[in-house]
């Protein structure tokens, strides 16, 4: 409960070959009605061979967000999060400062609507 408000997310289950039942959020939970939102993040200075998609995957894991980051081929790190619009603000701020070592020296985002598709926070591959 928040603010005497009770807030739902909705789970959908899925079954995978062995007969596991694999929880995962239902879409239609997300979106400006549930007041989410998404955030692409476009991070350039000394930010690889810092720490920071571990560090980035450790915020968003504390604040509750989905999505992922990853290392750029261009020296930069792209990160992608869906969650409340007020996690996604003190995700970005984090990101802004970045590890110890880091060095953030341009940051571009693009706000949008949660789409639902990721369920967890990840490291990708180099893009």
């Amino acid at each position: 409960m928040r603010d005497g408000r009770a807030s739902r997310v909705r789970l959908a289950f899925r079954f995978s070959l062995d007969g596991s039942r694999i929880m995962q959020l239902d879409p239609s939970a997300f979106g400006p009605a549930a007041g989410w939102a998404s955030v692409e993040v476009r991070l350039a200075g000394r930010v690889q061979g810092v720490g920071f998609r571990y560090f980035a995957l450790e915020v968003a894991r504390r604040l509750g967000v989905a999505g992922y980051v990853m290392n750029t081929r261009d020296g930069g790190v792209r990160a992608y999060a869906e969650g409340p619009r007020e996690a996604l603000e003190r995700f970005l701020r984090s990101l802004q400062q970045g590890p110890g070592g880091a060095r953030v020296r341009e940051v571009r985002t693009t706000w949008g609507a949660a789409s639902g598709t990721y369920s967890t926070f990840s490291v990708q591959p180099t893009l």
